[in-house]
């Protein structure tokens, strides 16, 4: 029995689910039949060996039913809480989306948009050059130094706490975003990370957030994607989505609004529905 109880526990929560479920269906449709005085052993030209084998393949057909269901449903999306708080993780583009947009910027909040700095392909130079103006987030960043009491380095840049957030509401589009001080900027202006400044970011950031987002929803892109440098090795989405989740869980903050993660590229490589087993245990629900 223990054998078999560690084969179940190493199944994923899909499989579980599927056989809990197929279970569950042939017990009801047995006891309805019982019910009704109709049984495989009314059948006198069936043998024991028969009946076991009906009984298998009867299961097993219920069984890639049940587990194809369950993956199609929750393969787009999930919802989910964690302290309290409504989560979705979904597929989308955060640049469509109504809810306060978070996006992923360097610590001194450079609008220098030339694919040297800043790439004009990411997140923080679309909003730079398409959905802002630089003279109001110049000004938001200002306002924002001023608040810390911080001053100006020798280059003439503000060094902002990773974590930070930068409430912006751009007269472009009418949108509010929250600029977040995600990485670092080496000498040679590569962005340089590792998983404990990560997780370290992502625990300021959702207590930041707490603080501006004056309990609107906020939806959040899946940081770290766009990071090449993490100097501990390149992280994967579901690594960098597990961070995001925990982060979000030990940081204490509970919102009362949703919080959606948008994932911008394909996500059928995300086993999503492992995430409902994985965060039902973290939040100890």
């Amino acid at each position: 029995m223990s054998k078999i109880y560690k084969w179940y526990n190493r199944l994923s929560k899909q499989k579980k689910d599927s056989i809990i479920i197929s279970m569950t269906v042939m017990g009801l449709i047995s006891t309805i039949l019982s019910i009704i005085g109709i049984s495989l052993g009314n059948i006198e030209k069936l043998n024991i060996l028969s009946r076991i084998v009906i009984v298998i393949l009867a299961f097993s057909v219920m069984y890639i039913g049940v587990y194809i269901i369950i993956g199609n449903i929750f393969k787009k999306s999930i919802n989910i809480i964690i302290q309290q708080t409504p989560v979705s993780i979904t597929c989308g583009n955060i640049f469509e989306t109504p809810e306060l947009r978070v996006i992923g910027c360097d610590t001194h909040f450079d609008t220098r948009v030339d694919d040297i700095i800043i790439s004009k392909k990411s997140l923080h130079g679309q909003l730079v050059l398409k959905y802002g103006k630089k003279d109001e987030i110049n000004n938001a960043i200002e306002v924002e130094a001023n608040r810390l009491g911080l001053r100006k380095n020798r280059d003439g840049f503000y060094d902002f706490p990773l974590g930070t957030i930068i409430r912006y509401n751009s007269s472009i589009d009418n949108h509010i975003y929250l600029m977040l001080a995600m990485t670092k900027l080496n000498n040679h202006n590569e962005a340089h990370t590792n998983m404990s400044e990560f997780e370290y970011m992502l625990m300021k950031m959702w207590k930041e957030i707490d603080r501006v987002y004056a309990s609107n929803d906020i939806a959040v892109p899946l940081l770290g994607t766009g990071i090449s440098r993490f100097d501990d090795g390149l992280k994967g989405k579901e690594s960098l989505l597990r961070c995001m989740l925990c982060t979000l869980n030990n940081s204490g903050v509970s919102f009362n609004s949703k919080v959606k993660i948008l994932i911008y590229d394909n996500i059928d490589d995300i086993p999503l529905y492992e995430y409902k087993n994985i965060f039902h245990l973290i939040s100890g629900r």
